[in-house]
């Protein structure tokens, strides 16, 4: 039995062995260092990158802005940091600190230029997804970033990190901070600014537990307690935000679905539903109907039926409008009996 149980956990630990295939630490390293370095042809390729995301932005482009995230070189001096820490090398965390503190001045330059000098500088549902991040951008983000570092780890992982750069984002938020900076409209630029940040930082945790796990050998026996200390205080502090974004947004979509629920079982099933507006903060339903002929007690009846949705504290307020051609066909009969007599009188009047 303990035979048949080793051998069971020999075939898993093959199964999910990360060190096998695993390339020489130094040629990692070597990889990381020449990532890390932002000037030159990464510099044009992340203005380029800037600009394509912006146009994609503008327009709605979901296809642009991707291609902008692949083109982007961004991600070299993010996975620095978080592989300097795993290693103990002061030296590099100072260098790719400094190249990703220079990506975001050259971003928000960049940007701001485009949002400037174009007269297309719209806030488009796109361009503003990215000023509000939670909780599920920082999963994104830790889970991009061991994923990314595994790749860099591998020979030919250039795959890998094209689909990280992509599920991450950190190109467009940079734009919606120069979005918000052009237009000086601040909470655009802070959003902006924030959900590139915890993206950045959350692939620099991704990227350091999987150093730590690959066991890389340390570069310095320098203290690196404290570095450590303050990276994991930063850590916390910035996910606060995103965990009550998260709140917020699953609050609003649970009473949302549960208002649209209602809306078609209780109205839309025996009335023509012309227009529906749910406002979320002051929990308002509100619902423009057609009917045959007005109801006082339209809205009291259905009003009633609020608390089978869980929603006996919102407010429900129905518009009614008269259907046309049923319960005013005589009038409209009537109207066009007294046109036709009056034409009549005029022929008669004009014959004389």
């Amino acid at each position: 039995m303990s035979t048949k149980i080793q051998i069971i956990k020999r075939y898993f630990r093959s199964l999910f062995d990360l060190k096998g295939s695993q390339e020489d630490e130094l040629e990692t390293d070597r990889e990381v260092r020449e990532g890390v370095v932002f000037k030159g042809k990464n510099l044009w390729l992340l203005a380029f990158a800037i600009f394509i995301s912006c146009i994609g932005l503008n327009i709605n482009s979901k296809a642009a802005v991707i291609g902008a995230m692949i083109i982007s070189p961004l991600m070299g001096p993010i996975f620095g940091i978080g592989f300097s820490l795993g290693v103990s090398d002061i030296d590099l965390l100072k260098v790719s600190i400094q190249n990703a503190i220079r990506i975001v001045l050259i971003s928000l330059l960049v940007a701001t230029i485009y949002y400037l000098i174009t007269p297309y500088a719209i806030a488009t549902d796109e361009l503003l997804s990215f000023s509000n991040p939670t909780i599920f951008d920082v999963l994104l983000a830790f889970i991009g970033g061991m994923a990314g570092f595994i790749a860099i780890s591998r020979h030919n992982g250039t795959q890998v990190l094209i689909g990280v750069a992509v599920a991450t984002s950190c190109i467009p938020p940079l734009c919606t901070a120069s979005f918000g900076l052009a237009t000086l409209q601040w909470q655009y630029f802070v959003g902006g600014l924030y959900t590139y940040f915890i993206n950045a930082l959350f692939i620099c945790v991704g990227s350091y537990i999987i150093v730590k796990y690959l066991k890389f050998s340390p570069h310095s026996k320098e203290n690196v307690k404290n570095v450590n200390s303050w990276f994991g205080i930063l850590i916390f502090l910035a996910i606060i935000p995103a965990v009550y974004l998260a709140y917020n947004f699953a609050v609003t979509n649970i009473f949302t679905s549960k208002a649209n629920q209602f809306v078609t079982n209780e109205i839309d099933s025996k009335y023509h539903v012309v227009q529906t507006k749910i406002n979320n903060k002051t929990k308002l339903i509100e619902v423009d109907v057609i009917v045959e002929r007005y109801d006082d007690s339209l809205q009291y009846s259905i009003q009633k039926q609020l608390p089978k949705y869980d929603l006996k504290d919102s407010k429900l307020k129905i518009y009614q409008t008269i259907e046309a051609g049923k319960t005013n066909f005589k009038e409209f009969d009537k109207l066009n009996s007294e046109i036709e007599l009056l034409k009549n009188e005029i022929n008669k009047m004009k014959a004389r």
